[in-house]
C-alpha cells in the first residue's frame, strides 16, 4: 500500500494483490469480461481481447453492446465485488466496526476519443452504473427531474461515449457525504484517460453550478494531479475533493470498476434533487446476506452547508482588444507585470485570444478547449502546458497540441511591441462584417 506525503489524507494506493483472499479479482473481472464479450461477438473476438489485452475491446465490441455487457458482468459478479469493496474498508481503510457499502456499482468502459466521437449518440453513458435486481422498480419510483439540471449542453452535442467528467465534488450529485471512492483499474489506465484530483482544494468552499453539478465557471483551478494506474491497482479518494477524469485521448479502451464506502450511516446534501439511497451493511456482506437497504433521502439530510463564502481565486487578466475589420488585426495593449501575466486574455467579439508567454516568445491560441469550448483562463497553467478545466486535457504552450489529434488549438500570428501587441484572425480585408 502506498499513501503519498503529498495527499494529505485525500486519496491512497493500493493494489488488489494487497487484499488478503482478493488477490486474483482482477483476473476474474477479466476473465468474464472476455467470456462475455465471446458468448455476444465470437470465439475469434475473445481470442483477440486474450492475446492483446481489454485495452483493445472498443475493435470487437461498439457502444451500443456496452450496456449489455455491463448488465451481464455486474450481475454476475455484484456479491464478490460487493465482499471485496467491504475486504478494501476492513484491510485498506483500517475500518473495525459495522460500516455501509453503497449497493451502485459502476463498470466503466469508455473508448479512445477518436472512436467514440463518432459512435450512436443513443449509447448508454459510460459512467452509468447498476443497482442490484432487488430495487431496481423502486429506484424508478424515487426518480425525480429537475428542471434546473440539464446537462446536455455541457457536452457540446458528443455522443455519451465521449463525455468527460468536469471537476465536482459528488455530493453534488446526489452521493453520500464523508464518503471514500474505491476506483479499481481493471486494464492500465495511462494518465491521459485517468482521475484528476485537486488536493490542494480540500475543506476549500467551492461554487457548483446546478445546471451540470460541476464546478461553476469562472473559479480559476490549479494544475490537475494526475493519478494513472497500472492493472490491479485502486485508487482509494475523499470524494467531497474536487476531482473529474481526464478524457480517454489514448488509443486504448479504458475499463475501470467504482464502488463507494461510508464509516457511518450516509447523509445526502439537501441541495441536490436526488440521492443514492440504496445501500448495505458491511455486516450482512460479509455474512453472506443478500439485504439492501432503502435510506430515504428526505430521512437523511445532512446539514445544510455554512461555510465560508466561496473566494475566488485571482482571474487570468483580461484585456479589451479592437478588432480592425479591414487589416484582419486585433490590437491590443498589455498590462504592466503584474504576479500572473503568463496567461492573458484578448477579448475583441467575436474572438476570445489566449496569450501565453513562453521561453520562445509570446504564441496566441484561441481561449476556449475544443473538446467542450471550457474557457482555458479557468484551468491550471505552468511553464509548459496549459490545462482544460473540464476534460483536464493539457495544450503545449510551444504548439497549442494535445495528447489527441483531433484536439489541438487554433494558432494565431502575434506580434508583441512593448506593451502593443497586434493578433492576426484572418487575411486583409476579409473578415466579415
Amino acid at each position: 500500500m502506498n499513501l503519498p506525503s503529498s495527499s494529505q489524507g485525500v486519496w491512497l494506493k493500493c493494489h488488489v494483490r494487497d487484499l488478503s483472499s482478493w488477490e486474483s479479482m482482477t483476473e476474474r473481472v477479466l476473465s468474464e469480461l472476455i467470456s462475455t464479450v465471446g458468448q455476444m461477438k465470437g470465439a475469434a473476438a475473445a481470442q483477440l481481447l486474450r492475446q492483446h489485452g481489454i485495452e483493445r475491446l472498443h475493435e470487437v465490441i461498439d457502444t451500443d453492446d456496452v450496456a449489455s455487457l455491463r448488465n451481464q458482468v455486474l450481475e454476475r459478479l455484484r456479491q464478490p465485488l460487493l465482499a471485496m469493496a467491504t475486504a478494501v474498508g476492513r484491510q485498506v481503510l483500517g475500518w473495525d466496526g459495522d460500516f455501509y457499502v453503497d449497493d451502485y456499482l459502476i463498470l466503466r468502459i469508455n473508448f479512445p476519443y477518436e472512436v467514440a466521437r463518432k459512435t450512436n449518440p443513443s449509447s448508454e453513458n459510460p459512467g452509468i452504473g447498476r443497482l442490484s435486481a432487488s430495487v431496481r422498480d423502486k429506484f424508478q419510483t424515487r426518480k425525480v427531474i429537475d428542471p434546473v439540471y440539464a446537462p446536455k449542453a455541457y457536452h457540446r452535442g458528443h455522443p455519451p461515449a465521449a463525455w468527460a467528467h468536469g471537476p465536482h465534488i459528488d455530493s453534488w450529485a446526489g452521493h453520500s457525504r464523508d464518503g471514500r471512492n474505491i476506483w479499481w483499474a481493471i486494464g492500465e489506465v495511462p494518465a491521459q484517460a485517468g482521475m484528476v484530483l485537486y488536493p490542494e482544494l480540500a475543506n476549500v468552499p467551492l461554487p457548483c453550478e446546478r445546471r451540470t453539478l460541476y464546478l461553476q465557471a469562472g473559479y480559476r483551478l490549479p494544475v490537475p494531479t494526475y493519478l494513472p494506474l497500472a492493472a490491479g491497482e485502486m485508487l482509494v479518494f475523499d470524494p467531497e475533493v474536487l476531482h473529474g477524469t481526464h478524457l480517454n485521448t489514448t488509443d486504448a479502451t479504458r475499463v475501470a470498476i467504482s464502488m463507494r464506502l461510508n464509516a457511518s450511516r450516509p447523509t445526502f446534501d439537501p441541495a441536490c434533487f436526488y440521492s443514492r439511497e440504496f445501500w448495505r451493511r458491511a455486516a450482512d456482506i460479509e455474512q453472506g446476506h443478500d439485504e439492501v437497504l432503502h435510506l430515504q433521502r428526505e430521512d437523511n439530510f445532512g446539514a445544510p452547508v455554512t461555510s465560508a463564502p466561496v473566494q475566488t481565486p485571482p482571474a487570468v487578466p483580461v484585456i479589451a482588444g479592437q478588432l480592425d475589420q479591414t487589416s484582419g488585426l486585433i490590437h491590443g495593449q498589455l498590462p504592466a507585470a503584474g504576479p500572473d501575466t503568463q496567461r492573458i486574455i484578448v477579448d475583441a467579439a467575436p474572438y476570445r485570444i489566449m496569450l501565453v508567454h513562453t521561453s520562445d516568445g509570446t504564441r496566441a491560441y484561441d481561449a476556449a478547449c475544443p473538446h467542450y469550448g471550457v474557457d482555458l483562463a479557468d484551468g491550471g497553467c505552468d511553464s509548459d502546458k496549459v490545462y482544460c478545466p473540464a476534460c483536464a486535457i493539457s495544450f503545449d504552450l510551444q504548439t497549442g497540441k494535445s495528447s489527441c489529434p483531433s484536439l489541438t488549438l487554433q494558432p494565431y500570428e502575434v506580434r508583441q511591441d512593448g506593451a502593443a501587441v497586434r493578433i492576426r484572425v484572418a487575411p486583409p480585408a476579409a473578415v466579415a462584417t
